[in-house]
């Protein structure tokens, strides 16, 4: 059975550097495995209210359409989540979506009745950021690993694309440097999927 890929775009400028990165590692996979891509600017998902319910309960109360998206994300072989750096961090929308898999982290680690995966399941994070400066990722891929951890991915089979000095819209197509890193990460990804 072909692994599935489901990659998830967060930012709410379209087809900026991060999507643009996500999409070129889409395509350097190729057409092996199945895809879907999710633009989470095109769906309704609040915040997490910090409510607890999903602690006695094992589900978000909130409805919206996180409850479709989280299924495809626990569903997934293959978890791609891109974000651009906003104040040191992900973006808004990305955070929103990934307080809200609190709902995974309450099954696995309060009820304990969050379902394993059978199987290996891998994730790759990309993240672009504007700046330079050292360490600006370093508030961004815990939020992301958090987000892997809860969905059933361990740290071993998770990856890193972070991109920085990318800060006007089309800045990512015009660097060579970012598009090199680009392709021989979604090369690695690529062997590791053949191996699910």
């Amino acid at each position: 059975m072909s692994a599935h890929i489901l990659a998830i775009t967060t930012s709410p400028r379209r087809h900026g550097n991060s999507e643009s990165a996500l999409d070129m590692v889409l395509e350097e996979v190729g057409d092996r495995f199945t895809k879907e891509k999710v633009v989470l600017s095109d769906l309704s998902v609040a915040p997490c209210k910090g409510c607890g319910a999903c602690e006695k309960l094992g589900r978000c109360i909130q409805e919206d359409d996180f409850q479709g998206l989280s299924e495809k994300i626990l569903a997934a072989d293959v978890l791609i989540f891109a974000s651009p750096v906003y104040s040191m961090s992900v973006c808004s929308q990305a955070k929103a979506l990934i307080d809200r898999c609190q709902v995974f982290w309450s099954r696995k680690y309060v009820l304990h009745t969050f379902e394993e995966p059978k199987g290996k399941k891998v994730g790759l994070f990309i993240a672009t950021a504007g700046q330079t400066r050292e360490n600006i990722f370093e508030h961004t891929v815990p939020v992301a690993r958090f987000l892997f951890d809860v969905s059933g991915i361990k740290p071993k089979h998770t990856m890193l694309l972070l991109l920085n000095g990318l800060d006007k819209k089309t800045d990512f197509v015009n660097s060579q440097v970012s598009v090199t890193r680009t392709k021989e990460t979604a090369a690695v990804l690529a062997a590791a999927i053949e191996e699910l």
